[in-house]
């Protein structure tokens, strides 16, 4: 008898911790549904402080880097609620306006950083490797055109 009262306590005991990691699971769940998006300011604060670490930046950097970041997150948010009332939801259209304020953030960054920095920071973001991609295809059309100017000389 005492061992069908141990087994049934053991029972119970697991079925009430199963209950409470459940509820919890869900708890944690909702909250995570509940917490609302991040403001252009929240992402433009958390991105200068990343940057400030990564890049490592002065503090009157860190403040102009947030300026732009909160402007321009906050056109690129604009733009997409803009385009979303007109309609216009296609994925070429998102990404035109996304390059579009990338660009912006980019020269305003190469204003505002370093050489290094910038260097790093095209590194990091990938830009670095795009930019290099994009040079060396300028290059072979140069030198295409080239070989073709001189084929054309050529009596």
């Amino acid at each position: 008898m005492k061992t069908a009262t141990k087994l049934l306590s053991s029972i119970a005991l697991l079925i009430t911790t199963i209950l409470l990691s459940s509820t919890s699971s869900f708890a944690q769940y909702q909250n995570q549904q509940e917490e609302k998006p991040k403001t252009p300011v929240e992402i433009a604060a958390l991105q200068a402080d990343k940057y400030q670490k990564d890049l490592g930046l002065n503090d009157g950097q860190t403040f102009l880097v947030d300026s732009v970041l909160q402007v321009n997150i906050g056109g690129v948010y604009s733009d997409f609620e803009r385009m979303k009332k007109g309609g216009v939801q296609t994925q070429e259209s998102y990404r035109a306006v996304q390059e579009l304020w990338l660009n912006k953030t980019d020269v305003a960054f190469k204003k505002i950083f370093t050489p290094e920095q910038y260097l790093k920071y095209e590194k990091l973001s990938g830009l670095y490797s795009k930019r290099m991609k994009a040079e060396k295809e300028k290059a072979k059309l140069e030198k295409e055109k080239a070989k073709q100017l001189e084929k054309n000389k050529q009596p």
